[in-house]
């Protein structure tokens, strides 16, 4: 991160620490992802690829949240979907999942949630076509992670209007392709690891009630 940016976040938090003050209120979140960033999820690469994959990402899931004045915890289920098109291979993913959340806010009528996340579960499926073949599915060994949001709020009449942003970090691990399938080494596909790790991104919609 540019030194310039650094200002900026620090800047940008001060300004919202000093507008909406101490939160003394009691509440209930509930927030939904509209908008996945759109990302390259995709493990394998066709090595004689002869035109631009088509990249798709979609997510779903939601956000549940209790805070007590300025403190509180939350639960967030998030699903994945990721497909790259190409001229002969169709990858799939869908990636599932779930992180305890603590948050912390601060505000009345103008409001700022912001906290961090740990992985506690969920499962990657990637599913693998080449030309119209039987399609075959990688296992997961391992699917770890964590995740950093915030979410802005503003409060009438013991409801809130929230709109927020969350990234997630994760880290798996499949089993090793079998190379007489499709492996590392077979000519029409590369990969370059069994360990991955990549940044899944949604914007957030929802609503709160105060108490």
């Amino acid at each position: 991160m540019s030194v310039l940016r650094f200002l900026t976040l620090i800047l940008l938090f001060t300004t919202l620490l000093g507008a909406c003050g101490r939160s003394d209120l009691i509440r209930i979140r509930l927030l939904t992802p509209v908008s996945e960033g759109k990302k390259d999820h995709s493990i394998l690469t066709e090595t004689t690829e002869s035109s631009t994959p088509i990249y798709t990402n979609t997510s779903s899931g939601g956000s549940l949240y209790f805070l007590f004045k300025s403190i509180g915890l939350g639960y967030t289920t998030v699903t994945t979907n990721f497909e790259k098109t190409s001229l002969k291979l169709k990858e799939t993913t869908t990636l599932k999942t779930n992180f305890a959340d603590v948050a912390f806010g601060i505000g009345e009528n103008y409001s700022f949630m912001w906290g961090a996340g740990i992985l506690t579960g969920g499962e990657r499926i990637t599913e693998l076509d080449y030309d119209n073949n039987v399609p075959f599915k990688l296992t997961n060994n391992y699917l770890g992670g964590h995740s950093l949001f915030f979410v802005l709020g503003h409060h009438g009449f013991g409801f809130e209007t929230l709109l927020g942003y969350r990234t997630n970090f994760i880290k798996a691990e499949f089993e090793e392709i079998n190379s007489l399938v499709i492996g590392k080494t077979n000519e029409n596909f590369t990969y370059e690891s069994n360990k991955i790790s990549f940044t899944t991104s949604q914007v957030q919609l929802g609503i709160g009630f105060t108490f």
